[in-house]
């Protein structure tokens, strides 16, 4: 059976769209804990339009 980890991540604020894919201070946090083998597996707005993401990543036992 698999152990899970979990971790919750408050995004920074969305800047206006950029022209360059990943541009943005969210996207770079995001694929920052992708590196370290986490994975987004879902979200949820928080107030004043604040976001969380819930990621997980498999626990070496």
């Amino acid at each position: 059976m698999t152990a899970w980890e979990y971790l919750i991540l408050e995004l920074p604020s969305f800047q206006p769209a950029t022209h360059a894919p990943g541009a943005s201070a969210a996207i770079h946090a995001l694929n920052q804990e992708g590196e370290r083998g986490w994975e987004a597996v879902g979200m949820i707005t928080l107030s004043e339009g604040r976001i969380a993401v819930l990621l997980k990543r498999s626990r070496q036992l």
